[in-house]
């Protein structure tokens, strides 16, 4: 790994990491690591949030020596969580107009997911690097924009 891929990983963790603890996930939770694992692996391979059971947990399950099923039930019990400690603004922060009692773990994950791929967008973007017509660069721009307006009101 070159050393942009390492600062541009680094970069994306430490966001991660601030959204998390924002709305209460913190690292002594059993699902927090694995939390982070799919939201950072979505960033770079979206096309695999069509199928959790298949693409992502059986590799995760083998990673962490625990089976697919405490997979679930440790995401299952992070968003719970976060659901219950967390106040209103912070989660609507995050995930919009979602309605918070019915949180998933997949709309918690792609909402992770999706949010900190504008952010890495962006950055690449001040950077200089270029992107394929297929990217769709402005609405990356535009929903950056709007999400630190959101921001500078809270």
């Amino acid at each position: 790994m070159m050393d942009a891929e390492k600062d541009d990983l680094i970069f994306l963790e430490d966001r991660l990491n601030e959204w998390l603890f924002k709305i209460r996930i913190t690292p002594n939770m059993k699902g927090y690591a694995i939390l982070k694992d799919i939201v950072l692996q979505l960033v770079f391979e979206s096309w695999k949030k069509g199928n959790f059971n298949k693409l992502i947990y059986p590799p995760l399950a083998e990673k962490y020596k625990i089976s697919v099923s405490q997979i679930e039930r440790r995401l299952k019990t992070v968003c719970e969580i976060c659901k219950r400690k967390s106040s209103e603004s912070d989660l609507s922060f995050l995930f919009g107009s979602l309605n918070i009692d019915t949180l998933s773990v997949k709309q918690v994950v792609c909402s992770l997911a999706e949010r900190l791929k504008i952010e890495y967008r962006a950055m690449q973007h001040q950077k200089g690097v270029n992107f394929s017509a297929n990217d769709d660069f402005d609405f990356f721009i535009m929903k950056k924009q709007q999400l630190e307006k959101k921001n500078l009101q809270n």
